[in-house]
């Protein structure tokens, strides 16, 4: 059973770093991207918007932030309709400021990430508000 388990999981190791393989020949990556809530329609920002800086995080593998690559074999934007495109609940998992902003998740969330650089030690990532919504 344990040699059986073992084999399922190269294989998906395998297919998964295939596909990844793949999806990296198949784009390019912007140096760049804004990030907008104003694309919500009837929302008014209190924050600008965030310009996030591919070339800075490519240490990061696109799957951490773009968790439904493995899914969808394509990347979206975090806030494409049906992703993270919830604007007025702030807990709810589809919720555009919990994506962004909790520190619950070290991992995917912006906030999160960075405070953890941080709390590791010395690090140049930002955490306050207008470092990253420049008005």
């Amino acid at each position: 059973m344990m040699n059986r388990l073992r084999t399922l999981a190269l294989v998906g190791l395998i297919l998964f770093g295939s596909a990844t393989i793949a999806l990296s020949e198949t784009f390019e990556i912007p140096e760049s991207v804004t990030m907008s809530p104003q694309q919500f329609e009837g929302y008014t920002p209190k924050k600008g918007d965030v310009t996030f800086n591919h070339a800075s995080h490519m240490d990061i593998a696109c799957q951490q932030c773009h968790h439904t690559v493995a899914d969808t074999y394509t990347i979206e934007s975090c806030m494409t309709e049906g992703c993270h495109d919830n604007i007025k609940d702030r807990t709810e998992v589809s919720s555009v400021y919990r994506t962004f902003h909790t520190t619950q998740d070290k991992e995917k969330s912006c906030v999160g990430c960075h405070r953890e650089l941080k709390r590791q030690g010395p690090s140049d990532a930002p955490l306050a508000c207008n470092s990253c919504h420049v008005q």
